[in-house]
């Protein structure tokens, strides 16, 4: 590796944690960086295979999917050459979502799969997703043997009479038709109702991987018309790719011009849906759990335990409260979510950004799935208008705030808040969390920016906004960091 890179990736550090690998393609992700993670995953998968019945003369299956990023061509180049090297067979799916991935190496019975993706990062970025053959993202005990084994080289490659002999490579692009029938078959969706409500919606992909295969899932589903935006899979993202209410500004305007019933956003890989509601106005990312939880607990019936994260919003808890049924939050990150989901038997879980976990499809974020119940949910409920549908939750506002870290150490900050709020009932699997009779507020890393979120609710009937909630805490990083 030379001196100029190096120099280059002080400047630019891959991010490293539960969400994979993440860096600026030319600069700290480039291919060096590639083939050394890539590696460390074969001889992870290679260690699993020895606890299952599986012939030893069978190659190591690994399915390859990406988003659209400028980028992506290079980088999934660069995985699929790697893994060609380590002797693997590869499946490879081309420009799909995330989630398509992950329900394709379950169903598919492959021993694990990479996502070429960075997300909801800016296009500039790209990294690496990595999947067992769970279907389930690599466990945090995972993580850290991956990141050991590339760091220390702690891999090898094959003979290349070996690493050649009796391999494939598929092109298989139409094997995300097996995900949209997955959600289709679900005994609860029925495109009749939804079909009845002549239903408009408008759809905005933001150039990422999700503009056909979205389109084509809501068509399907029964919506009479759907209006796109943005549906190219170009990767020259129309406006900032993370989907929050400033950067739907589009979207917000063609629900009103085109009289929509109601607008849907989905980030680059699709792992995240948003909803707007018929005036325009964003329901906010929380609700979309909040409704999906509301349709498996109350119009399909189920009952069992519900999984979200810290930083997600009570409404959900207070849905669960309503149907007799328990919530349990896990650290931020799919995979801890989706662990305790499995470990535990949930019925639907999710994170507060817009991800909706359902085990009847597969235990991952998935954009399809929010979308199909959501769509169900308003179709089924006899509400007129979606902004309807939301009124009859529990209503709550949250505030999602950013701190810049680069001049801090985040680790101290969030040991001193500790220290803070050692009266206070306190959560410290992720970062700190604090409760009390104003709401809550969660202080924590983030998985994949140079950045400390902080993320507040305030209660009903606070003297506080959940804004100046935030504040507060915001005021006191500041003060705990001046204090360094």
């Amino acid at each position: 590796m030379s001196q100029g890179f190096e120099v280059i990736a002080s400047q630019f550090p891959l991010m490293k944690s539960v969400s994979g690998v993440r860096g600026i393609a030319g600069k700290s992700l480039v291919p060096e960086t590639v083939a050394p993670f890539v590696a460390a995953f074969v001889s992870i998968l290679a260690d699993q295979r020895k606890t299952i019945e599986v012939p030893e003369s069978d190659k190591i299956t690994v399915i390859v999917g990406r988003d659209s990023r400028v980028s992506g061509p290079w980088v999934e180049t660069q995985v699929v050459a790697s893994l060609l090297a380590l002797g693997c067979n590869v499946i490879r799916l081309g420009i799909v979502p995330t989630p398509t991935v992950q329900f394709v190496v379950e169903n598919q019975k492959a021993d694990g799969g990479v996502v070429v993706t960075s997300s909801h990062n800016p296009e500039e970025w790209n990294g690496l997703k990595f999947i067992e053959r769970t279907g389930l993202f690599l466990s945090p005990e995972g993580c850290a043997t991956l990141f050991s084994r590339s760091d220390s080289k702690d891999y090898s490659y094959p003979d290349y009479d070996v690493a050649s002999s009796g391999q494939q490579l598929f092109d298989r692009p139409d094997l995300y038709k097996s995900h949209i029938k997955s959600i289709l078959d679900l005994p609860f969706i029925n495109t009749d109702a939804i079909r009845a409500r002549n239903l408009v919606v408008c759809l905005d992909s933001t150039n990422g991987a999700g503009g056909p295969i979205m389109k084509e899932l809501l068509e399907t589903l029964g919506v009479k018309h759907v209006i796109g935006l943005n549906l190219e899979t170009t990767g020259k993202f129309a406006h900032k790719p993370e989907p929050i209410p400033e950067h739907l500004t589009q979207l917000r305007e063609a629900v009103v011009e085109h009289k929509a019933d109601l607008g849907i956003a989905v980030d680059p890989d699709v792992d995240r849906c948003v909803l707007i509601d018929e005036t325009g106005t964003p329901l906010g990312e929380e609700y979309t759990l909040a409704i999906a939880v509301d349709f498996i607990l109350g119009h399909v019936g189920r009952r069992g335990v519900v999984c979200k994260n810290l930083s997600t919003s009570r409404a959900v808890d207070d849905v669960a409260k309503k149907y007799d049924c328990e919530t349990i939050a896990t650290p931020v990150g799919e995979i801890h979510v989706a662990g305790k989901m499995k470990e535990i038997g949930a019925v639907i879980g999710g994170e507060g950004n817009g991800g909706v976990m359902l085990p009847d499809v597969h235990i991952g974020r998935d954009a399809l799935v929010a979308a199909s119940l959501i769509l169900q949910h308003f179709a089924s409920s006899g509400f007129e208008q979606i902004s309807q549908l939301k009124a009859s939750l529990p209503q709550y506002e949250i505030v999602k705030l950013k701190v810049s870290i680069d001049n801090l150490d985040a680790d101290l900050i969030i040991r001193k808040f500790k220290e803070l709020w050692k009266d206070k009932k306190t959560n410290d699997s992720d970062g700190i969390r604090m409760d009390d009779e104003d709401g809550w507020v969660h202080i924590r890393k983030s998985n994949t920016e140079p950045i400390l979120r902080v993320i507040g609710e305030s209660a009903p009937g606070s003297s506080l906004s959940s804004r100046d909630f935030c504040q507060r805490a915001i005021q006191a990083v500041d003060e705990l960091s001046s204090a360094e």
